[in-house]
């Protein structure tokens, strides 16, 4: 699941092994581990990761949140292995994923941003994205999973409407649930929603989360998100300041704990 930030990424990461080189990763069941991980953009530059270790078990929903430029995005994009950590290891299911080939690797973990690309063609090639094997019914399935299929049946040509250049015949909250449909006919046992559901109302965003943690409980989600109702939902939280993780917990426990994420928190609520 491409987005023009992620094209952007991959085009401007640091020179990989060659295709078809490395471990050819096994079915993931998801177990993520990070294990003292520094990483900085330049060499010239701080680090934007600082010593992050964590680790999450299979089917966890895990939240991540954070200031701006806090390290969220990051963390997200070097599991993906879309960058070079400077030091540390990051291992799915005991592999370090420095050490695996791409494809085996990028195959196994869906994403989600917040601008994902959609192109000029119609919402079905656009959830399908050309695979054949997707039949109907479950393009049907996936859209209702991401609250989409109502407004897409109300629309003059249903699934066969053009979505115009870069999705703009659609809302923003439109185009991120075509988006999540697509996620949803993923197989992927790591999935990565980075600020994904940003356009939607609360409501919505309530209803696609509980869809997806419905459909998802083998599998193991990543949800940044800017909004602090959909990490009430989360088994972990990291909290991230400055590159580092500051707190983590249950929504809660770091309510308790009346530190960064009860002041964040606090701070939310006051302009709601």
């Amino acid at each position: 699941l491409l987005s023009v930030d992620r094209i952007g990424d991959i085009l401007n990461a640091a020179p990989e092994t060659e295709a078809g080189t490395g471990l050819v990763l096994p079915p993931l069941k998801g177990e993520v581990d990070f294990d003292q991980v520094f990483f900085r953009y330049n060499a010239n530059t701080e680090p934007v990761l600082k010593g992050i270790s964590f680790n999450v078990e299979p089917g966890q929903f895990v939240g991540i949140v954070g200031r701006s430029g806090s390290g969220k995005s990051t963390l997200s994009k070097i599991i993906q292995r879309l960058y070079q950590i400077e030091s540390g290891r990051i291992l799915i299911d005991g592999f370090d994923i420095k050490s695996a080939d791409l494809a085996s690797l990028r195959q196994q973990i869906g994403v989600v941003l917040q601008e994902d690309f959609l192109f000029n063609g119609s919402i079905l090639e656009n959830i399908t994205l050309g695979n054949p094997d997707i039949t109907s019914e479950q393009v049907v399935e996936a859209a209702r999973l991401a609250v989409a299929h109502d407004f897409i049946s109300q629309l003059p040509y249903g699934y066969e409407n053009n979505v115009g250049e870069r999705g703009t015949a659609l809302s923003g909250g439109q185009r991120q649930r075509i988006a999540l449909a697509r996620l949803f006919l993923t197989s992927a046992p790591i999935l990565i929603l980075d600020e994904a559901t940003s356009a939607l109302d609360s409501e919505t965003e309530q209803q696609v989360l509980q869809n997806l943690k419905n459909v998802s409980s083998n599998r193991t989600v990543f949800l940044i998100a800017h909004r602090f109702a959909p990490l009430k939902r989360a088994d972990l939280i990291l909290v991230m300041e400055k590159g580092v993780i500051a707190e983590r917990g249950t929504h809660l426990e770091l309510l308790k704990q009346k530190g960064l994420y009860w002041s964040l928190y606090q701070r939310q609520q006051a302009n709601i």
